[in-house]
């Protein structure tokens, strides 16, 4: 019996962001089981927060846009019997944006 475990991937990314930025997260897992009664676990956890303040010539919001791309992508390939793939993907974005006067 060929036992095969997936490594976890945590992805926490804390960036600054400033006029017109994009933060990208990227995860690409994969696992490949062979034989009998083999467990294979894949975890995927992405988080972005944004905080901007702005302030626009009269006090407005200046229109600056920002973006959040996150993509995920887990593969699980088995081969015998009783094989067990548990695949688990969390993904959150909170973009706050506050103007002052």
């Amino acid at each position: 019996m060929i036992g095969l475990v997936a490594i976890a991937t945590v992805g926490v990314v804390s960036l600054p962001v400033r006029a017109d930025d994009a933060v990208i997260q990227e995860s690409v897992q994969e696992a490949i089981n062979t034989g009998d009664g083999n467990t294979s676990v894949q975890n995927s956890s992405q988080e972005s927060r944004i905080q901007r303040k702005s302030r626009g010539r009269y006090g407005d919001y200046d229109g600056d846009s920002t973006g959040v791309v996150q993509s995920n992508d887990q593969y699980c390939d088995q081969l015998g019997e009783d094989n067990l793939c548990v695949q688990n993907t969390e993904q959150r974005s909170n973009i706050r944006h506050q103007r002052r006067r």
